[in-house]
């Protein structure tokens, strides 16, 4: 009966997480996934970048353009974010996942295998839940911002970490660990090229492992040394090739510069923590928690090893506590400022996304289930209420931030289009096609029609219903009266798309 119980939980869990992608991808405009989808329709239609991204950090876009070649998905961008969305999610929950999965079974080496997945479904559902961001007037997950982005780099890098911790601590066939390798192979290269920052979160976590297993690294590599010469090899021929953001680091590698370095690295920090930070949005009360159970974890782990109740990796359990330390890098000076320096000032913030402070809160719990012959299948409640317990907390305190709150809410929101969808609905984006065709019945004149619009309206023209339309970019909210009026566009016959008085507001976030 315990069994079925605890299967039947896990199994909800499961459904739960599926469900997820299943929900709307932010679509405010006009956010970064409008040159997302820019750039995937100007591939789709071979068609020159007109976006701010870099040619050479297209592959991306590249790929889901062929995709929707190859699927004859055309002229409907909202469609093709929700087919990223809910593939790029799954990617996620996966990666996430099975990160997890690999980690807690090699810090809890004699747990049964049903106690790793339930743990691992705890992690990945805390990982949803913890990091988010705030832009313009939207506060939301992770997932709700970069779901329909490049950054589908940050889910792969956990993915190989995984890959790694399982080629370098497990027993495993030499097929297995070639195959792993290859998957190491093939997905780095795409990282490096895609969004380089997600490989330095990559290097940070091979660093560590490193220095904790450095005599298990060296026997490893003295045995297949081919893997450690070719992986070398690869890395030092990709940073050179893809590095289209060089690291200003290495101009403090001369005798000049060098006494330069912690007083550009103060400056730095500064600056980060004044305008880039990013706290007030992505600290929250579960964070918090976490560290209060890593406090714990550090006591009962130490009364542990001289009782000898729970067989737990040492250095595993080093390696957790000292990677979900990462988050803390951009809240001090000195951290913030030296990522600025080998990043960039304005991008140090993401690397609260790096942390693995998703795996204490679940990891926590079994040990002092474990430890005090508790009955594992109340593991669920446990985690479940002090999950709702810190969500109350964070909604009803005086906090200024009620962040893990706006998490929660995010994630609801996004079962529903009117709270993160286009804010023009799919009537309206009809009604604008059926206007376009009045007006160009209308059109008497042997040239092709040409429209000016407010600016979201404009997208739909031109995105959707493939008119010419006169169009400063997403960024852009010129006065398209004005410009109607002073801009004419002699090759064509001009006409002025009056906004119907039903369509609502349209309120630019910066």
């Amino acid at each position: 009966m315990n069994i079925k119980i605890y299967s039947t939980t896990n199994l909800l869990i499961i459904f739960i997480l599926l469900a997820i992608p299943f929900t709307y991808p932010l679509l405010t405009y006009p956010y970064d996934i409008y040159a997302h989808l820019i750039a995937i329709d100007e591939k789709y239609h071979q068609l020159a970048n007109t976006t701010s991204i870099p040619e050479n950090r297209l592959v991306w876009h590249t790929l889901w353009s062929n995709l929707f070649l190859f699927l004859h998905i055309d002229n409907d961008p909202f469609l093709r974010a929700k087919i990223i969305h809910i593939v790029q999610s799954y990617v996620a929950l996966f990666s996430l996942f099975y990160f997890s999965q690999v980690v807690i079974r090699n810090l809890f080496k004699k747990a049964k295998s049903s106690d790793t997945t339930t743990l691992a479904l705890w992690s990945t559902i805390i990982w949803f839940t913890i990091y988010a961001t705030k832009v313009g007037y939207d506060h939301q997950i992770w997932n709700q911002f970069y779901s329909v982005n490049y950054q589908i780099t940050l889910p792969l890098f956990w993915y190989i970490t995984a890959l790694t911790l399982v080629i370098f601590l497990e027993k495993t066939s030499h097929i297995k660990k070639f195959i792993l390798f290859i998957q190491l192979i093939i997905i780095i290269p795409f990282i490096i090229q895609v969004h380089i920052m997600e490989f330095m979160y990559y290097l940070m976590y091979l660093s560590l492992l490193g220095l904790i297993y450095i005599d298990k690294i060296y026997l490893f590599f003295k045995k297949y040394y081919y893997y450690l010469i070719i992986f070398i090899v690869m890395l030092i021929y990709l940073i050179k090739t893809s590095n289209y953001e060089s690291s200003r680091l290495f101009y403090y590698f001369t005798s000049e510069t060098f006494p330069l370095l912690y007083h550009d690295i103060a400056i730095k920090g500064q600056y980060i923590l004044n305008n880039f930070n990013r706290s007030h949005a992505s600290i929250n009360e579960l964070i918090y928690l976490s560290c209060c159970s890593a406090f714990f974890f550090i006591l009962l782990f130490f009364l542990n090893r001289y009782t000898h109740k729970v067989k737990i990796n040492s250095r595993i359990f080093i390696f957790i506590l000292l990677s979900s330390t990462f988050f803390i890098i951009p809240l001090y000076e000195f951290s913030a400022g030296l990522f600025g320096i080998i990043t960039r000032p304005d991008v140090v913030h993401r690397i609260y996304y790096s942390s693995s402070i998703f795996i204490l809160l679940p990891t926590f719990f079994y040990f002092v289930f474990k430890k005090f012959h508790l009955n594992i299948r109340y593991i669920h409640f446990t985690i479940f209420i002090f999950i709702i317990l810190v969500f109350l907390f964070s909604k009803y305190t005086n906090t200024r931030s009620h962040n893990y709150y706006k998490n929660i809410i995010s994630i609801y929101n996004s079962f529903y289009p009117k709270a993160v969808g286009f804010h023009l609905s799919e009537q309206q984006i009809a009604n604008i096609g059926q206007l376009l065709n009045i007006y160009e019945n209308k059109n008497v004149s042997h040239k092709n029609s040409y429209f000016y619009a407010r600016t979201d309206i404009a997208f739909v023209i031109k995105y959707i219903y493939r008119r010419n339309v006169y169009w400063e970019g997403r960024r852009a909210n010129p006065n398209y009266i004005k410009a109607f009026q002073e801009k004419k566009n002699n090759s064509y016959h001009n006409i002025l798309f009056e906004t119907p008085k039903s369509f609502p507001k349209y309120i630019p976030y910066w």
